[in-house]
């Protein structure tokens, strides 16, 4: 069946993977643990678990504040890994400063949030003068960083200045690229900031999200893998939805977005999902992926409730076919469509459907300009700014240095006489 494809797709990924990261794993000297880097914090009841990596084997610690308040602080003895178990009732925020004893260069600090935004989310805004797309960032932390430094979005310490600016990651922030825990952690913290400024940064769900929360891990570097190994851990445990706080974080977050007239998905919303609104679009994926058959996908111990084979494989296909929102790719990869996304414009009040999850080599533009592909080959590279007038959207690009660039409308092709 389709469900036990799946399942044996799942586990063959999960081994070769891991016969890839026990080579490329090896090479500690040219990579990172430490920090935000290899940071696991989860939730399970009212314990909190911490797991950070040291810089060279050494003694550990961690102290945990409530506002200015120590609530724990423990040392832990000399390894490469360490854990630390504490309680406590339900607080707003955490901030947690950990590494090394005795290395300056070793101590970290990060701050923990509880108050996710429950459900329904908002997931249509208004009102937004300059908006900011980037495309599958897939672990580039670092040239990440420079992009946003570049278009003013962050200072040199990569924390916001974007004002009242809106931001939106089109997902696929996991696999490939060599820092993903770092980027999960930096985004986390921006979108904070971003807040506490008038602005926002959107988080949306890609596939290899999912991926990540299911133990597909066919595309995950060698670095992230040995990073789990040292914890001891499978790589998805780290993104676990029921207990990481990454994790939750993740789940919380939607897979379609409107602002203003700018339709944002990961893929694409094709013809399979164009009957959805946006609320009911977020309301299925919030659902999906709290239940059972989700988690078992890569917890085996889970005890899945009976469910209807229709029902679940209008769950799969949801996440996994390749008409998804999470997969779809078929308007970047041919040019007759213009009339169904005319239709999913039009269903959705939007001018311009942005989208990541096909990669080129700049930012695309097509059906005169009507659908922009921001995904590119060297990930983080690019990013699109809209900036909203009386007219429509003038449209410009960022690269890594340099000022932006005007992006003009495609000229359409003129007909045969």
């Amino acid at each position: 069946s389709m469900w036990r494809v799946r399942i044996t797709g799942v586990a063959l990924a999960v081994a070769a993977a891991a016969s890839v990261g026990a080579i490329a794993g090896t090479q500690q000297d040219t990579v990172r643990f430490d920090g935000e880097y290899g940071l696991w914090v989860s939730e399970r009841g009212d314990s909190i678990e911490v797991r950070w990596v040291t810089r060279e084997p050494a003694a550990g610690y961690l102290q945990v504040l409530e506002g200015d308040s120590i609530l724990f602080q423990n040392q832990t003895a000399a390894r490469a890994a360490h854990r630390a178990v504490f309680q406590t009732a339900s607080p707003a925020t955490l901030t947690l400063r950990y590494g090394a004893v005795g290395d300056p260069q070793d101590h970290h600090e990060t701050a923990i949030y509880f108050d996710l935004p429950q459900r329904p989310l908002q997931t249509e805004f208004s009102d937004v003068d300059t908006l900011f797309v980037v495309g599958d960032v897939h672990g580039e932390y670092e040239r990440l960083c420079e992009l946003f430094r570049n278009a003013g979005l962050v200072d040199e310490d990569a924390n916001w200045i974007g004002g009242r600016k809106n931001l939106v990651l089109l997902g696929d922030l996991f696999d490939r690229g060599p820092d993903v825990l770092r980027t999960l952690w930096f985004l986390y913290r921006l979108e904070r900031q971003a807040e506490r400024h008038g602005g926002r940064v959107h988080v949306v769900l890609g596939n290899h999200e999912i991926m990540a929360m299911t133990d597909d891990a066919r595309y995950v570097s060698g670095k992230e893998l040995h990073g789990a190994r040292l914890h001891g851990a499978d790589y998805w445990q780290m993104f676990d939805p029921r207990s990481s706080i990454l994790g939750v974080w993740l789940a919380s977050k939607p897979a379609l977005i409107r602002i203003d007239g700018v339709l944002l998905a990961h893929g694409s919303v094709g013809p399979a999902y164009a009957g959805y609104s946006i609320g009911e679009f977020d309301d299925s994926l919030a659902t999906f992926i709290s239940e059972d058959w989700f988690h078992f996908l890569a917890d085996t111990t889970v005890v899945m409730a009976p469910i209807d084979s229709l029902a679940l494989d209008r769950r799969i296909n949801f996440f996994f076919a390749p008409n998804s929102v999470f997969w779809y790719r078929d308007y970047l990869e041919t040019d007759t469509l213009a009339s169904v996304l005319d239709h999913v414009l039009e269903r959705f009040d939007s001018e311009i459907h942005v989208v990541g999850h096909t990669a080129f080599e700049t930012i695309q533009q097509r059906y005169d300009g009507a659908l922009i592909g921001v995904d590119l080959e060297d990930p983080a590279s690019e990013l699109l700014m809209l900036v909203r007038s009386a007219d429509g959207y003038e449209r410009y690009s960022y690269a890594l240095s340099g000022p932006p660039v005007s992006l003009p409308l495609p000229v359409r092709a003129s007909k045969p006489h």
